[in-house]
């Protein structure tokens, strides 16, 4: 006799099935795979919302070392992204209060906490704390992110995972996913964040009009891991264009960005970081840096948008298994 969902429990907030007869399978049975499936939906509504707000807290981060560097022409900016943010936070607790524990109190009161540490009194911030403290909140949500990503590698109900899928292309298909959810909410994401400390910092010098020693170690570093994990992004990129026989749209352009990235990195260098007066305005850099961390976040947001489909793949594939 083949096996069905029937059962579940919480486990971590997660919606778990168990496995029960086919002949078993009723009304609840039905309602158990529909919460699991609306708690994968959850899941992908939060991870946006995340990654909304990783991408404002980072321009916040950049103009703020603008502002505190003594260049006004970040101010309206500014203002801008800070009613963002907060709104961005709001949205993201209303999000996670209906969503049976996907978030914990304690990450959303330490994302308030870090948020109002940010917020007070920045404009006595020296450059080292400012940074970091944008850091930090980063951080934090990177965290959340990683743990909302292992929940979506895992298969949707049982007996799809123990289903023979035609053409064996199922748990192909399931390896597919985590390299997916891989690339897109950890590698990515993690090359967007080198690119936006180097727009804050050379944003910073450049406003300043020259480069202390605390961004100028700062940014050796960030040049460096920022060409490794380019090299490293490329490879994967190449390996999961392959695997989509096709490919996503923003892959069709990563070649070209990866020309603006050292173009960026190689002006930082010589500019920046060559103890001579700094030619490229802070304006400059923003929006150099800017439009490449764009393009990034564009090719998250497709990686996605395919998860999403594999998604209700699951669930087609579910509705056709046998009794």
């Amino acid at each position: 006799m083949s096996e069905r969902a029937s059962t579940a429990y919480h486990e971590g907030g997660e919606v778990v099935l168990k496995k029960a007869p086919a002949s078993e399978l009723d009304d609840a049975g039905y309602q158990m795979f529909c919460d699991a499936y609306r708690q994968r939906e959850d899941v992908l509504t939060l991870v946006k919302q995340i990654n909304q707000l990783i991408k404002v807290v980072q321009k916040h981060r950049g103009v703020s070392m603008g502002l505190l560097a003594g260049d006004s022409g970040f101010l309206e900016n500014f203002e801008s992204l800070q009613t963002q943010l907060e709104k961005r936070l709001a949205t993201l607790e209303c999000f996670a209060r209906t969503t049976g524990g996907l978030l914990t109190d304690r990450e959303k009161d330490n994302l308030h906490l870090a948020w109002l540490t940010i917020r007070q009194d920045w404009q006595n911030d020296n450059l080292s704390d400012n940074f970091e403290l944008h850091t930090h909140l980063i951080e934090q949500l990177q965290s959340m992110l990683a743990s909302l990503a292992r929940q979506l590698g895992k298969p949707l109900a049982p007996d799809l995972e123990d289903a023979e899928p035609e053409g064996g292309a199922d748990y192909p298909k399931l390896f597919k996913q985590i390299e997916m959810l891989n690339f897109v909410c950890r590698q990515v994401p993690d090359i967007i964040e080198q690119v936006a400390k180097v727009r804050g910092l050379s944003v910073y010098a450049a406003s300043a009009g020259s480069v202390d020693f605390y961004s100028d170690r700062k940014l050796r570093f960030l040049l460096q891991c920022t060409r490794e994990q380019g090299d490293k992004l490329r490879a994967q990129a190449e390996r999961i264009n392959e695997q989509l026989e096709g490919g996503l749209g923003a892959f069709k352009v990563l070649k070209e960005l990866e020309l603006k990235v050292h173009f960026l990195l190689n002006t930082v260098e010589q500019d920046v970081l060559s103890d001579s007066a700094i030619a490229t305005s802070s304006q400059q850099f923003f929006s150099l840096a800017t439009e490449i961390i764009d393009v990034y976040w564009r090719l998250v947001t497709e990686g996605l948008a395919q998860i999403r489909l594999w998604h209700e793949d699951d669930m087609e594939a579910w509705l056709k298994l046998p009794q």
